[in-house]
């Protein structure tokens, strides 16, 4: 019957027993069957509260000595692992190197490695993860930096959370000028929203070349008002799918990074005092041409950019959010002038003025006035 399983899911409540916890169950999984040969998926899980992470951390060399062996043990249990997803004990240093230690035996044959937290690898040789096509990973305090360059040669899609503010820290001890993801369709990097990330360009002139010729999607969460992973990044002249939010910097960026077709183009851009609206509204002219987005359009404001709907008539924008304050004339304006519009919300709308009635005749009979055209396939 064992033999037949293909996925395993191993879930500890890590308290004062967690090493115990662990040490239980890979010795039932042995009573059951010495391998699991036909296993590919391994999904662990520690579920630490705060003072069990207190703890493992007072006492982290005798927590090391004491699971470092279950590496070994897991390893022989489930020999051909290729995805594998482990979760929990956020800031916990031990089990955060030691899920490090797990994703490197099996290095070599792993195509989707998963870490909803940190985790540290030491220094992995270029041999290492070179099947690895599936990476998500969130870098924190220990983690170490140099997988997803050691895994590039085959990585598909690359998702990477919680990229320091300081880039240098990313880099590996070596610098490459060039890093290049031949097979890489997807890619998502999401920075921390509090900080101010990137505010000083200059520091990050150091950062290798990444060339993606390949990409098909591309998400960039929270990337302030400059990213320069984008600055430095080479990416194919048609893609499939732009999602971008961040401050208004970082539509310039994106408008010079050689994209001359996409078909779907999602923005949201917030505020940085220091941009020039003239100059985002050029940004958003260029960056919507109906020459470079084929297909679907999504722009969210916030509501410190004042815009017209003449701005945007001759754009492929399909979905619209708008902060900015406006009456409820300009509402119709915009509904009534952007004839690409299949979804638009306001968000700031001042009822002051006289409310337009918009009543159909055939309802309302000879009290209804004339319907406002739309232009717009609004749902």
């Amino acid at each position: 019957m064992f033999d037949k399983v293909k996925t395993v899911h191993i879930t500890i409540q890590a308290n004062y027993y967690s090493v115990t916890s662990l040490h239980l169950i890979c010795s039932e999984m042995e009573k059951c069957l010495k391998q699991w040969p036909n296993v590919i998926e391994l999904n662990l899980c520690f579920g630490f509260n705060y003072f069990s992470r207190l703890r493992a951390d007072r006492n982290i060399n005798r927590y090391q000595a004491s699971m470092q062996p279950y590496v070994k043990t897991i390893g022989e249990l489930l020999p051909r692992v290729s995805k594998l997803v482990l979760q929990g004990a956020t800031q916990c240093e031990v089990l955060d190197e030691w899920f490090g230690d797990l994703a490197l035996h099996y290095s070599n044959q792993l195509r989707y490695l998963d870490r909803d937290y940190c985790i540290v690898i030491d220094t992995p040789p270029l041999q290492t993860f070179n099947m690895l096509t599936n990476l998500n990973v969130t870098f924190g305090e220990f983690a170490n930096y140099s997988t997803a360059c050691a895994a590039a040669s085959q990585l598909q899609q690359l998702r990477i959370y919680n990229i320091p503010c300081s880039v240098d820290e990313s880099l590996p001890a070596v610098k490459p000028t060039t890093i290049v993801f031949p097979e890489l369709r997807y890619l998502l990097l999401e920075y921390p929203r509090a900080s101010n990330v990137f505010a000083n360009i200059k520091a990050h002139a150091s950062l290798p070349k990444l060339k993606l010729p390949c990409l098909e999607t591309l998400h960039i969460l929270f990337g302030g008002n400059y990213c320069p992973v984008l600055a430095c990044a080479v990416l194919p002249t048609s893609m499939k799918s732009i999602n971008i939010i961040g401050q208004y910097g970082i539509l310039s960026v994106l408008d010079k990074c050689g994209v001359q077709r996409v078909e779907k183009l999602m923005m949201t851009a917030l505020l940085n005092p220091t941009n020039n609206a003239s100059d985002t509204k050029n940004l958003i002219k260029s960056l919507y041409d109906c020459n470079r987005v084929t297909r679907y359009g999504c722009l969210r404001l916030d509501k410190t950019l004042t815009l017209k709907p003449e701005d945007l008539e001759t754009l492929t924008i399909t979905h619209l959010q708008i902060g900015m304050e406006m009456d409820s004339a300009m509402v119709i304006a915009f509904i009534t002038k952007l004839s690409r519009l299949v979804d638009i919300k306001f968000t700031n709308v001042s009822m002051e003025d006289p409310v337009l009635n918009l009543a159909d005749p055939e309802i309302n009979g000879d009290i209804g006035k004339t319907v406002v055209p739309f232009a717009a396939p609004i749902n």
